[in-house]
C-alpha cells in the first residue's frame, strides 16, 4: 500500500509538472519500433549464419546495438504490458498471455499517455500492445489483416505445432506489415508544431509463418542449417524434471497426441521447413521496416530524431528441444535492442545487460524530459555516452516462482520447485552445461540469486498455468469432438 501511495503521488506530481515542461520547441522526435517474436536471428546479433536482415543491421550500424538485451517476460502480453507501463511483471502479477484474476493493474500512464501529456503528437499503429495499437494517440492504426493460404492449406492454429509456414501467392503490398510501414510513413510526413512520438508494431515473424513466396525462395530447404546440438549428450541430462516440463511445453497449448512441439516437428520432418519459414518471415519484415526507416532519413519538422528498435521476446526453433516462447533460457529471452540518433557513435556495441523494462525511461530520457522515479527500469542513456559503464542484471519472470538473472557473463535460473540452472556464457553460449550443482560455483550462484526480488506479486505459478491449460484444452477438444459427433448424428438422421 505504501508503494502504491508513493507511486500515485509521484504520478500526480509528474502530471502537474507538464505545464512547466510545455516548451516543446527543442524536443526531438522519438520513433519506437517493436517487432513480434523476433529472436537474435538477425545479422548484427549473429544468432544464425544464414539470417538476412540488412535494414535492421543498417540501423545498428548507424547507432548503438545492445547485444546483451533481454525481455522481462517470455510471452507477448506480459512483455508488452511491462514495457509500455514501465512496471516489472513481479510487481503486477502479469506473467502470461491469459489474464489472471489476481493481477494488479499498473497505475503508471502508458508510454503513449506520458508523451501526450508532455506535449507530443502521438501516432501508434500495428501491434504495439498485445494485439492492438493502444487506446491513446492522435493517430491510431489497428493491425491490418494478412492474406491466408488457400482453403485446406492453412496449418495455423493455437493448439497446432509452429510448423505452419506457407509461401503465399501474394505481393508484399497485400501484407499487413507493408500497410503498417506505409501508414507510419504518412504519419511521419505529417507536419505539426508539436514533436512526434511514434510507436510502430510489426507483426512478423510471429506465427503463422506465412509471407509471400519469393521470401521462401531465398532460403532453399536443402540449405537449411539447424541450431547446434551438444555432441555426445542429451541436452536435458542436467535439467530438473520441472525444467524438462517447460521444455516440452508451449505454455498455452496442449501436447499433440502426447508429443511436444519438438517431438511432433521431428516426427513429421518439419524442422527444416519451419526454420525456412522463420527465416523468410524475418527477411520479409526486415524489408518492411526498411521502407519505414528510409522515410525517416528526412525530418519534415526539422527536429533531431531518435529511433529505437526492439522485439518483445525471443523464440526457440529447437534449441534445448523447445519451440516458440514460454521459457527463460537464452533463446526465449534474448532480443534486439538498437538505439540510433544524434550524439550516438555509429557502429558501437554495448555488452552491458539491458532489458525491455529500460525502454520507457530511456525514451523519456532521450526526449529531454525528466525520468519519473516510479519507473522500474533504468535509462540506457549513460551507456550511449559510455558503452562500458556498468549496468545491473536483466531479470526475466515466467510465473511468480520462475526467475532468470542474466549478467554480461552468467545466467542463473531459479524455478518454483527449487531447482536451479547456472550457465557460463563465456564458454557455453548455447547453455548446454548446467553448473548449478557444482560446489566451486556456489558463491557465484548465491550472488546472482540475490538479484531475485525478495517479494514478488503472488501471481500464478507456471505449474498452475500448465495444469489449467491442459484441463481447458482437454475440455475444448472434448467439446469439438461432441460437436462433430452431434453434427454427424444430425446429418445421418436427416438422410
Amino acid at each position: 500500500m505504501t508503494r502504491f501511495i508513493a507511486a500515485a503521488l509521484c504520478i500526480v506530481s509528474s502530471l502537474s509538472s507538464v505545464q512547466a515542461e510545455s516548451d516543446t520547441s527543442q524536443r526531438p522526435d522519438i520513433v519506437f519500433i517493436i517487432v513480434d517474436d523476433l529472436n537474435d536471428w538477425i545479422g548484427c546479433l549473429g544468432g544464425h549464419p544464414d539470417a538476412k536482415s540488412p535494414n535492421i543491421d543498417a540501423l545498428a550500424e548507424g547507432g548503438m546495438l545492445f547485444s546483451q538485451a533481454y525481455c522481462n517476460a517470455p510471452q507477448c502480453r506480459p512483455s508488452r504490458t511491462s514495457l509500455l507501463y514501465g512496471t516489472y511483471p513481479f510487481n503486477t502479477g502479469t506473467y502470461f498471455n491469459a489474464k489472471y484474476s489476481d493481477e494488479t493493474r499498473s497505475i503508471n500512464p502508458t508510454l503513449q499517455q506520458f508523451f501526450m501529456r508532455h506535449g507530443y503528437r502521438v501516432a501508434s499503429g500495428g501491434k504495439v500492445f498485445h494485439g492492438n495499437p493502444g487506446n491513446d494517440g492522435d493517430a491510431l492504426l489497428k493491425k491490418p489483416k494478412d492474406p491466408k493460404p488457400p482453403a485446406g492449406k492453412d496449418r495455423f492454429g493455437g493448439t497446432n505445432p509452429p510448423s505452419d509456414g506457407y509461401a503465399l501467392d501474394v505481393t508484399d503490398e497485400e501484407m499487413g506489415d507493408y500497410k503498417v510501414a506505409q501508414w507510419a510513413n504518412e504519419q511521419w510526413k505529417t507536419v505539426t508544431e508539436k514533436p512526434l512520438f511514434m510507436s510502430v508494431g510489426f507483426y512478423r515473424p510471429h506465427r503463422p509463418l506465412q509471407v509471400p513466396k519469393p521470401w521462401f525462395e531465398d532460403f532453399p530447404v536443402e540449405t537449411i542449417r539447424r541450431p547446434a546440438e551438444p555432441a555426445g549428450k542429451n541436452d536435458w541430462d542436467d535439467l530438473s524434471d520441472f525444467a524438462k516440463k517447460i521444455a516440452r511445453s508451449h505454455a498455452h497449448k496442449a501436447l499433440h497426441k502426447g508429443l511436444s512441439d519438438h517431438e511432433s516437428i521431428v516426427k513429421n520432418e518439419q524442422w527444416d521447413k519451419t526454420i525456412q519459414a522463420y527465416h523468410a518471415s524475418v527477411a520479409f519484415v526486415d524489408k518492411q521496416i526498411g521502407l519505414f526507416l528510409e522515410g525517416l532519413k528526412k525530418n519534415p519538422r526539422g527536429r533531431n530524431t531518435y529511433v529505437m528498435l526492439v522485439s518483445d521476446h525471443g523464440w526457440h526453433l529447437g534449441e534445448k528441444k523447445h519451440w516458440c516462447k514460454g521459457a527463460i533460457w537464452e533463446h526465449t529471452t534474448h532480443v534486439p535492442f538498437i538505439v540510433s540518433g544524434p550524439g550516438i557513435e555509429a557502429g558501437t556495441r554495448c555488452l552491458q545487460p539491458a532489458s525491455l523494462i529500460d525502454v520507457y525511461p530511456s525514451l523519456v530520457d532521450l526526449s529531454g524530459i525528466e525520468v519519473p522515479e516510479w519507473l522500474d527500469g533504468k535509462s540506457v542513456k549513460p551507456q550511449l555516452d559510455n558503452p562500458d559503464q556498468a549496468r545491473g542484471p536483466a531479470i526475466t519472470s515466467y510465473g511468480s516462482g520462475n526467475t532468470s538473472v542474466r549478467t554480461k557473463r552468467w545466467r542463473y535460473i531459479l524455478y518454483e520447485d527449487g531447482s536451479e540452472e547456472l550457465y557460463d556464457h563465456q564458454i557455453d553460449p548455447n547453455e548446454w552445461t548446467n553448473l548449478a550443482d557444482r560446489k566451486e560455483f556456489t558463491e557465484i550462484k548465491n550472488s546472482l540469486a540475490e538479484a531475485i526480488p525478495a517479494k514478488q506479486h503472488p501471481g500464478l505459478m507456471a505449474q498452475d498455468w500448465f495444469d489449467r491449460f491442459q484441463s481447458s484444452s482437454a475440455e475444448s477438444v472434448g467439446r469439438k469432438r461432441r460437436s462433430k459427433s452431434n453434427k454427424a448424428g444430425a446429418s445421418a438422421s436427416g438422410k
